[in-house]
């Protein structure tokens, strides 16, 4: 089987941008950019991201701000806080090089099993497994395994085995090939058994069970959250306020406001606390100007905007703060904003064009 997979991967690798590649920086900032992101998607923002940050030195350095702007439409932020948090470890604990032990890198924030184990046997040739999604279908396909993937006992079973299976030599082309197989052959719907060169080891396509593998819990609804936030234009300019760098969306800028869980409808007083707080004293709430709901992993947020008026009878002063800006379109563009954000601002102008509040999808 390493023979076949091994021979197979050298004639029909995926020609990834980074395939090839033995700078362990530029396989770390790959590898990361996998994680939740297709390959297709990931390879012009690989260019792109190491246009910006060409060494690790050069990342360590950048605010986090500029790392999580040019991570901008990858989604997942914690990815890019991760990958900025471990820069600075590494270019203060290990001398600006990454560790070449499995212990020291997953000592690494976002350092998860896949990620050490990817760098791990890609940039330094260590013998250990790299289980993506991927690697999972295909091993529970070849194992017909019955127990759901996603519990400990099941992802257990599959990493014994991909441990067990590594050739003593190249383990990192060993793992890579193993991806590009779920990736091109051994698909989650429709999988080409009939040109898949491991087909007669494969114990689900002798009985029957390639469509109910991998075995997976059911997965659980989104939790639904609320977030009310205020709508203050002046001049052609929206108030923006920097989210804290811990949980969802952290770091990024939003418009200013909160987050409930449910559906709450939170009372007018609240909402003018939050002028109050946001804005400063005088700014007076108005009225409603759209919904907007988006489905995140695991959670369906609904934004709900509302107008926020200055004080009356004079202009409010344009003043940025701390972890506060008026940003104009170009600003707007700039700075990082979740995807669900910039749908909800897109929401919130549709809404002021068309004179009323309504939900958009």
């Amino acid at each position: 089987m390493r023979e076949r997979l091994l021979g197979w991967y050298a004639q029909e690798k995926r020609g990834l941008p980074w395939r090839g590649e033995r700078e362990p920086y530029r396989i770390w900032v790959s590898e990361a950019m996998l994680q939740q992101t297709r390959a297709g998607t990931a390879a012009p923002r690989y260019a792109r991201f190491l246009a910006r940050f060409p060494t690790l030195r050069a990342l360590a350095d950048a605010p986090l701000e500029a790392v999580l702007a040019e991570w901008q439409g990858l989604g997942y932020y914690g990815r890019a806080r991760s990958l900025h948090r471990a820069a600075r470890e590494v270019a203060g604990k290990f001398g600006g090089d990454l560790p070449r032990d499995l212990e020291s890198l997953r000592s690494l924030p976002g350092f998860g099993p896949y990620l050490a184990g990817a760098v791990g046997s890609i940039a330094f040739g260590l013998r250990t497994p790299a289980v993506d999604g991927n690697v999972l279908r295909v091993l529970s396909r070849l194992l017909d395994l019955p127990l759901p993937v996603d519990k400990p006992e099941g992802r257990a079973a599959i990493e014994k085995e991909a441990q067990a299976l590594l050739p003593p030599s190249k383990p990192g082309d060993f793992n890579q090939a193993l991806m590009d197989l779920g990736a091109r052959l051994c698909l989650p719907r429709s999988p080409r058994c009939g040109e898949c060169l491991l087909e007669a080891l494969c114990a689900a396509r002798k009985t029957g069970t390639v469509a109910k593998r991998p075995v997976k819990s059911p997965r659980l609804a989104p939790r639904e959250a609320t977030v009310f936030q205020l709508w203050a234009e002046q001049r052609g300019k929206l108030r923006l306020a920097r989210r804290e760098e811990n949980g969802l969306f952290g770091g990024l800028w939003e418009l200013p406001g909160w987050m409930a869980k449910g559906r709450p409808e939170p009372p007018e007083k609240e909402w003018q606390r939050a002028c109050a707080k946001h804005l400063g004293p005088g700014w007076r709430i108005g009225e409603e100007i759209a919904r907007a709901v988006r489905v995140l992993t695991h959670r369906k947020i609904l934004f709900v905007l509302r107008r926020a008026l200055p004080p009356a009878g004079k202009r409010a002063p344009l003043k940025d703060a701390d972890g506060a800006v008026w940003a104009d379109e170009g600003a707007l563009a700039a700075l990082p904003l979740s995807n669900a954000q910039r749908a909800a601002i897109a929401a919130g102008r549709r809404g002021i064009e068309e004179g009323q509040g309504r939900l958009f999808g």
